[in-house]
């Protein structure tokens, strides 16, 4: 691969000229609505923002926005073709090489560069970093949100590393919440609180971009462990070191880890927090009980790059991951299913990860493209709204195309289904406040889902009505002839 850890990849981020430095900012609110600013109204690609001299901290301790927020930068991490970067490009690429990888597991080390300073017993502060509040509601600062939660299975010891929001509580606790459903969640309640244990864990931030990509994602199987995959699409081993307090294993190369410790039966108040859905929807403004973390010791670099996300009304900062990683994710879900004719995917990030998603198909049997659209419905398992199906002639990541293709193609009548009660989870914004309980962990919780078969009826589609569009040979002929015309207005 092009990088061996977060700052290798920076450095080509630079070089791109795809990185904004920012000076003087304040952690509290202005660091993340700067951030929120630049990717809800600025232009393509939206840069990765660097934050140094932040209010009250020192030069060199840095927070860095946006890690995946451009094509290019997708296509970097994952090691895909970068002289083609649109959208629909890059997830071809990504599931082209996913349908390949094989998994490499970690090499452990005793030495890495996250070890240059460390932070035990009396000196743990996780305020030494510049952790951010984000958004105007929320009530505390959030260690993690571009970071991957460290925990291993007590049973069958594999190693789990997920996304799941960290609050601090003070300079020496935080509160963990990862939603129901997710591994962190069933590891946290019922592999350890149920059996009265207590549970190590491990915080990193500033991830090699790949690990990190894995942490956000839900394709990775129960049982699989993300530093496997991560060494997967690298071609070779990530390092790790096992942690002195907890045994697990943790990145050698991250900026910040943290270990410590969940006592089951210790909970604090955690939230709110605005989403990546752009809502404050597991309690609204209410605090939630989550599980403790105890601080037992902090390892950082120098000049430590402290990474973050800024959830939000999208587009936000990983809106583009998701909408890559899911198309590619629901894309491979059918090929698993054995479905054939599926020609391309897009989980549009305006639909917020996964909640508004386009399948094109070529039909090639009664009743395909609505089995297409019930399986395809089912991802992502916590919270897919609306599932659509176009055909081949439809772009699925052109929204104009499909809505057309919707108002002119489905027969609302036969061609729109809504699937009741399918599972969710505690941060679904249409789910009324007095449906979630105090301790919804362990809260069933369900929600419609919406599949629309938007393609032309199979029985008479070689009857259809003529289309007004002109053919490709024609397209060719005019962007060759008129060359002039179009130059720097079609891409």
């Amino acid at each position: 691969m092009a990088h061996a850890d977060l700052r290798d990849f920076i450095q080509a981020v630079e070089a791109r000229g795809e990185l904004k430095h920012v000076a003087g900012a304040n952690w509290d609110v202005e660091m993340g609505s700067i951030v929120e600013l630049i990717y809800r109204e600025g232009k393509h690609p939206k840069p990765a923002v660097m934050f140094d001299e932040t209010t009250g901290y020192a030069k060199g301790f840095r927070n860095l926005f946006g890690v995946l927020g451009s094509t290019w930068r997708i296509a970097r991490t994952l090691g895909l073709p970068e002289d083609k970067t649109d959208p629909m490009s890059v997830a071809d690429s990504w599931y082209k090489k996913s349908r390949e990888i094989r998994r490499i597991p970690p090499k452990f080390v005793t030495s890495g560069p996250v070890l240059e300073n460390s932070l035990t017993g009396d000196k743990v502060d996780v305020l030494k970093f510049p952790v951010p509040r984000f958004h105007e509601l929320d009530k505390g600062r959030y260690f993690g949100t571009a970071h991957c939660v460290i925990q291993q299975d007590p049973d069958e010891g594999w190693v789990n590393c997920g996304t799941y929001r960290v609050m601090v509580v003070d300079n020496k606790t935080m509160a963990l919440h990862a939603t129901p459903g997710k591994h962190g969640n069933i590891m946290t309640y019922e592999k350890y609180f149920a059996r009265k244990k207590v549970m190590p864990i491990a915080i990193a931030v500033g991830l090699d971009p790949v690990l990190w990509w894995l942490s956000c994602q839900t394709d990775t199987p129960w049982g699989v462990s993300e530093y496997d995959a991560a060494g997967g699409i690298k071609g070779e081993p990530l390092e790790v070191i096992k942690g002195e307090y907890t045994g697990l294993p943790f990145p050698a190369r991250a900026e910040v880890v943290v270990e410590g410790e969940c006592h089951p039966g210790e909970f604090v108040d955690e939230g709110p927090f605005g989403e990546w859905h752009g809502y404050y929807a597991n309690r609204g403004l209410l605090p939630v009980p989550e599980p403790v973390i105890r601080v037992k010791a902090i390892y950082y670099r120098n000049n430590p790059i402290f990474t973050c996300s800024q959830p939000a009304v999208p587009p936000h900062t990983f809106t583009l991951m998701l909408a890559v990683a899911d198309s590619v994710a629901i894309r491979r879900r059918l090929e698993a299913f054995g479905i054939p004719g599926v020609k391309s995917v897009w989980a549009h990030y305006t639909g917020s990860g996964g909640l508004f998603n386009v399948i094109s198909i070529q039909q090639l049997y009664s009743g395909h493209a609505r089995q297409v659209g019930l399986i395809a419905s089912q991802y992502p398992a916590e919270c897919g709204a609306y599932t659509v199906v176009v055909e081949e002639d439809i772009d699925p990541s052109n929204l104009d195309q499909v809505l057309w293709a919707m108002v002119t193609r489905a027969r609302l009548d036969r061609q729109i289904e809504i699937l009741p009660y399918c599972h969710t989870n505690n941060v679904h914004p249409a789910i009324p406040l007095k449906e979630k309980r105090a301790t919804e962990h362990a809260v069933p919780l369900t929600a419609a889902r919406v599949v629309i078969d938007a393609c032309r009826d199979l029985s008479w589609k070689n009857d259809w009505y003529p289309i007004a569009r002109m053919s490709p040979e024609l397209r060719t002929k005019l962007l060759e002839k008129w060359k002039s015309v179009f130059s720097g207005v079609i891409g």
